[in-house]
């Protein structure tokens, strides 16, 4: 094998999209694609390697993928080694693409543009998103813009719904194609989407191909607005397009100034484009990819539906890493994924996200951590150690970086989600343009169960515009469970707005216990700066909250502890509206021997300043006083 070597002994491959994966992999002589980069690494690593050091340098241009490009432990760098796969320019760097060109298209007497896709027409490739020109289109819908609101649920039983009842006019039940219908119903702070098996005129009902089953009680139908998509008869809006499977024609009616000979029209072949898995105790180790465009991955919704969790946690995600350590991102953008951008899943520690771009997402930003303390992957290999426990995943790193224009296809999806996993820093990032929420840490609901979300350091981001009135029970940042060692510092939060209740700026959840929150800035909110729902002995400390739109500051359970304490912050607010919401009478914990009352909070030295009509001067008061 022909390769460059530099004199700190790197070996250096070329990559080209005109060069041949039979080649050498020499500067004259690149490989064609990054698998070809992957199995030379494994080469050397057979050679009775345990580290290499090896700099995979692609050219500018698209790298397509058809499937994940998957690393081992045998293609990573080893212990001592690395492995560095990078654009050999920054400002014009390679792209690694999920997506495949649609080309052929026939522009029709009635304006719109046709071609025909074999692959539909066999099965074998179908998708739901398409790009034309890099910007998103979007399937046909009902109603165009807006939503419907379903008039209450068919077929309940013990925790499933088999449809939803629809409002008159709303639906046409002649719809062609109604198994491809799929409606989009939000419900509190999540969505699904559930496929129709057919739509009852009689009793007007919409039936679906499966019954929703489980947490029926928060994602009911009743009263939740909702959309359908993909449906044939709508089709015809500027922008739009619709994929006949059984014929397998893709229609769009371009916008105008579009013409086929300068569109260039791609859709998602795969879920995934980037996976990097180690087994435990030979994890993946010391890989970085730098200054690369990771571009298009595809999600269609399953027979059954789907039934989002709360964040959208379940969807895929572009990059994954798992029984993995020192894999880092730099400079990187991730653009167009369906699912989430990156997870650092089950096994992966020492990672990072180093000034990177995640933009135009279907979901979310980033998962770290998994939601539950034992799991299977789903491809027949366990991520669950000998005590059942998966593998513990901690002290990755999140800086720098810009998460922005998120929730295109799961509203519900997080900027930042840290679930099981501890040690990690979310630092100096900016995060805006999301349906929910910005940063969530802890996965556990309550007291009693343990909890690996703790030691957690979210700190100096900008978070802003989350929310945008779509769903309900928000956060800038928000917590969850027992997390001794977390804190929520020197952020600026501001503009978060729910469509109902929350669109709180810092959200500490069921359990939120240990947390320290100081020298944050949050204005500009619907229902208050900092509200708990319980938690135990919180700290919030020298921070600023101002112009909440209803109350300022929040609570909802009365305990038997101390809740949290609230010293020397300023709470300023120039409208209308109550300084604390409910539940603040401050005697529910009875009464000391001498009768002296016990507070589940304590509240000192802060100031309180309305300047808004019939406000009151500065405050300054201390609960007792």
């Amino acid at each position: 094998m022909n390769t460059e070597a530099e004199c700190s002994g790197v070996v250096r491959f070329f990559v080209s999209p005109s060069g041949c994966d039979d080649a050498s992999g020499s500067r004259g002589n690149p490989f064609a694609t990054a698998a070809r980069v992957c199995r030379a690494v494994s080469e050397l690593r057979r050679d009775g390697r345990t580290a290499v050091n090896v700099e995979a340098v692609f050219a500018p241009g698209v790298y397509r993928f058809d499937s994940p490009l998957v690393f081992s432990e045998e293609c990573s760098g080893g212990e001592g080694g690395s492995v560095v796969f990078r654009s050999e320019f920054a400002h014009d760097p390679a792209i690694f693409s999920g997506a495949r060109e649609i080309r052929g298209w026939e522009d029709g007497d009635d304006g719109i543009w046709r071609t025909i896709l074999p692959e539909a027409a066999s099965g074998s490739w179908y998708f739901s998103q398409l790009f034309v020109n890099g910007q998103r289109r979007y399937r046909p819908r009902v109603p165009e813009t807006g939503f419907f609101t379903a008039e209450g649920n068919w077929g309940e039983g013990e925790n499933s719904i088999e449809g939803f009842t629809y409002r008159e006019g709303d639906i046409n039940p002649e719809w062609t194609n109604a198994a491809d219908v799929e409606f989009h119903v939000l419900h509190i702070w999540s969505s699904s989407r559930m496929r129709c098996r057919c739509i009852d005129g009689a009793i007007r009902a919409v039936k679906f191909a499966e019954p929703r089953r489980g947490n029926t009680f928060w994602c009911d139908f009743k009263n939740r607005r909702y959309y359908a998509e993909n449906v044939k008869e709508a089709f015809g809006r500027p922008g739009s397009w619709y994929l006949d499977r059984a014929s397998g024609t893709i229609a769009y009616a371009p916008l105008p100034g579009e013409t086929p000979e300068t569109c260039r029209a791609e859709a998602p072949v795969c879920e995934r484009l980037i996976i990097v898995k180690g087994r435990d105790g030979r994890p993946a180790t010391n890989t970085e990819f730098r200054d690369i465009v990771f571009d298009t991955t595809g999600f269609n919704t399953p027979p059954e539906g789907d039934f989002t969790p709360q964040g959208g946690i379940n969807m895929a995600a572009m990059a994954e890493i798992s029984y993995a350590s020192g894999v880092c991102f730099r400079g990187c953008v991730f653009v167009r994924p369906a699912g989430y951008a990156v997870q650092f899943g089950p096994g992966a520690r020492g990672c990072a996200l180093e000034s990177c771009v995640m933009a135009d997402m279907g979901c979310g930003g980033v998962k770290i951590g998994h939601p539950y303390m034992g799991l299977s992957f789903g491809d027949g290999s366990d991520a669950a150690g000998p005590d059942g426990v998966a593998a513990s995943c901690g002290g990755n790193t999140i800086r720098n970086c810009r998460i922005m224009h998120g929730g295109l296809i799961n509203p519900a999806g997080l900027g930042i989600w840290i679930g099981h996993s501890s040690h990690n820093r979310i630092v100096h990032n900016e995060i805006y343009s999301l349906y929910y929420t910005a940063v969530s840490a802890g996965w556990t609901w309550g007291y009693a169960e343990p909890s690996l979300a703790h030691h957690n350091e979210i700190a100096y981001n900008h978070i802003h515009d989350i929310g945008k009135r779509l769903l309900s029970d928000m956060g800038g940042v928000y917590t969850l469970g027992v997390s001794p060692g977390t804190v929520v510092r020197r952020n600026l939060i501001h503009d978060i707005y729910a469509f109902d209740y929350g669109g709180w700026g810092i959200y500490t959840d069921e359990g939120s216990s240990g947390i320290e929150i100081t020298h944050n800035l949050v204005y500009n909110v619907k229902t208050g700066g900092f509200h708990q729902h319980y938690g135990r002995e919180n700290t919030v400390e020298n921070n600023i909250f101002a112009n909440s739109q209803t109350d300022q500051i929040q609570r909802i359970r009365r305990e038997p502890h101390i809740s949290f304490f609230f010293r020397r912050n300023i709470v300023y607010w120039n409208a209308g509206g109550y300084l604390f919401g409910k539940n603040w009478d401050g005697a529910e914990r009875g009464a000391a021997p001498d009768g002296t009352p016990l507070q589940s909070f304590e509240l000192e030295r802060n100031v309180y300043w309305n300047t808004g009509e019939g406000g009151t001067a500065p405050v300054c008061w201390r609960m007792g006083q």
